[in-house]
């Protein structure tokens, strides 16, 4: 089964489709037993660079956050939630190439017949051989994101501590090959945008590393967020606010001409951090964001020794409460605070 998961992503964000008509359509889907949820797992919880602009940066918080899920537990996860997701997406806070059964783990996904499977990672360990990317694809691995803040040596190291740009060099060879190989294999490209890489933008300063190799299919830029202890201090959006139109802008731009998909924000949408959430975008995410790791799944009151997703959402009369949410007035719909930035798929 092929899907395109942007263009779900497009059409749930956007304002196309009336908010009822949004939860009415989950609500069916979930009473009717089709896929609705997205699995983002950490199956291991270290990382091997020490990012400035992640919280791997801080001794403390590396400290904190350490553990390897078990063969027991993803045998119990799988079990209660794969048959309902619509994605599994391995990497989230963490750097997953480090987890040693990672072939097997989408080896698993796919088996469950989940139709998307995404792997973030910041790749050193494909560009040294310690992983084998085809491996992965030929298993059922769907999606390369690449974590890259940086396309000269200089910002690339300095803003990613233990990475090698020699290695990310190599890196684009081999996915260029795999892709070359598996036409359909998705290459996501995810660019942290700060006041030191954002000329990194400018002119052919971003597709230069791809010249003569092929294209990455999905580029987001994502401006830098405060998640507490980092190494990188300067919050400020004011130059990327200055410099919009020829680099963030620029960027939009060239993968429109490319034909690449570009999840970005507009100029106005650049400070939205902290924003409450609509109110349907708060009950979708809620109801469909799924995060697993050692000890962590899915909900807090979600027992993954004897819950299966029937069972708890029978518990909780999920199908109910979208339901009544439909119909619901606009202002008496729950609505969260989020820490995700606004952005247009383009």
């Amino acid at each position: 089964m092929s899907i395109n998961i942007y263009k779900i992503l497009k059409l749930i964000s956007g304002n196309r489709i009336p908010a009822p008509v949004k939860l009415l359509g989950i609500c069916g889907m979930h009473l009717l037993g089709r896929r609705t949820i997205g699995i983002f797992i950490d199956p291991v919880f270290a990382c091997n660079l020490r990012c400035r602009m992640c919280y791997f940066s801080d001794s403390k918080k590396r400290g904190q956050v350490k553990g390897n899920m078990s063969d027991e537990e993803l045998d119990k996860v799988e079990k209660a939630l794969f048959h309902r997701a619509l994605k599994l997406q391995i990497g989230c806070g963490a750097e997953p190439t480090l987890y040693p059964h990672l072939a097997e783990l989408v080896k698993r996904g796919h088996r469950a017949g989940i139709p998307y499977i995404s792997l973030t990672t910041n790749g050193q360990l494909i560009a040294t051989g310690r992983v084998n990317l085809e491996q992965l694809v030929e298993g059922g691995l769907n999606e390369i994101t690449l974590s890259m803040h940086g396309t000269d040596r200089e910002t690339y190291e300095y803003l990613m501590p233990g990475a090698n740009f020699d290695n990310l060099c190599r890196l684009i060879e081999i996915i260029s090959d795999v892709k070359r190989r598996f036409p359909k294999f998705v290459v996501r490209i995810n660019f942290t945008v700060n006041s030191m890489n954002v000329n990194n933008l400018r002119g052919n300063g971003f597709w230069h590393l791809w010249e003569g190799k092929v294209s990455p299919d999905i580029v987001q830029l994502r401006p830098v967020q405060n998640y507490g202890d980092t190494a990188w201090c300067d919050f400020d959006h004011t130059p990327l606010k200055e410099n919009y139109d020829a680099t963030i802008g620029a960027v939009v731009k060239e993968c429109q001409r490319r034909g690449v998909t570009c999840i970005a924000p507009s100029i106005e949408q650049l400070d939205a951090v902290n924003d409450v959430q609509d109110a349907v975008s708060s009950i979708i995410e809620d109801f469909s964001y799924c995060y697993v790791t050692h000890g962590n799944c899915y909900k807090s009151d979600f027992d993954v020794q004897t819950d299966s997703y029937e069972s708890y959402h029978k518990r909780k009369h999920t199908g109910w409460r979208l339901f009544k949410s439909a119909f619901s007035h606009k202002s008496s719909r729950h609505r969260n605070v989020s820490k995700k930035l606004n952005y247009d798929v383009k």
